[in-house]
């Protein structure tokens, strides 16, 4: 029980971080329109922000408070690298999964938020993944695992892609990114995991469209976040 505790306590401190990361990317992307740059400075009063992991929790100059705050973000972060921790156990690949926890949760917020799932985020999440998947595979060695793992992510890939070019799909092409990189951390852990996850996140999906459409929040045509279902069904596979 050690590891997921140790886990836990370092994504809480990472959490504190989190209000200012997910601010900087929660920006909405108005259909038809050019995207907007990333958030560098107050949308209330226009004020300059610090870097993200200097932002404090209200703005300097307006008193606007980041949303969502720590009680949000700490227990969400601890909670996801407990959890990984303790699916994962003692590897040499427990700080790739570590990381896609760690930046998971600003992921899923932001795309609860806006409907988005920002490049850089999932970009970290593939790089990094590569990087800390290989020099597992290097150290264990598991360069079965690895290529396993690569082949996944492009099956995973093309799937997505494939859903989204299909008629009336609510599916966008970050869903389809995002897919890819959890495709390459479900495939070091094996076949049946990646068809776990792909399979589970339409389930875990179904709460919140229907506590959406319930609320009044989303219609049928409205377009509903995916990226927090993906996550958590890959969690979910991960640890089952």
């Amino acid at each position: 029980m050690l590891l997921p505790l140790v886990a836990a306590v370092a994504g809480a401190g990472w959490g504190m971080l989190l209000p200012g990361l997910i601010d900087r990317y929660a920006v909405g992307w108005p259909t038809g329109r050019p995207r907007p740059a990333w958030r560098s400075t107050c949308p209330d009063c226009a004020g300059a922000r610090p870097p993200w992991w200097r932002a404090p929790r209200r703005c300097p100059d307006c008193r606007r408070p980041l949303t969502p705050g720590w009680a949000v973000t700490v227990p969400l972060t601890a909670a996801a690298t407990g959890i990984v921790g303790a699916g994962v156990g003692a590897s040499w690949a427990l700080p790739a999964f570590l990381l896609l926890a760690a930046l998971g949760v600003p992921l899923a917020v932001v795309d609860l938020r806006v409907l988005r799932l920002p490049d850089p985020l999932v970009g970290g999440v593939v790089g990094g993944g590569v990087v800390l998947l290989l020099l597992a595979a290097v150290a264990a060695p598991a360069f079965p695992a690895l290529g396993r793992a690569l082949l996944a992510a492009v099956l995973c890939g093309v799937g997505y892609l494939t859903l989204t070019l299909l008629p009336r799909s609510q599916l966008g092409f970050g869903d389809v990114k995002l897919g890819a990189a959890l495709g390459l951390y479900l495939g070091w852990l094996g076949w049946p995991t990646v068809v776990t996850g792909v399979l589970l996140a339409p389930l875990v999906n179904l709460p919140l469209v229907v506590v959406l459409l319930a609320t009044g929040r989303a219609g049928r045509q409205t377009p509903i976040p995916y990226g927090p279902a993906m996550l958590g069904a890959a969690t979910t596979a991960m640890v089952c």
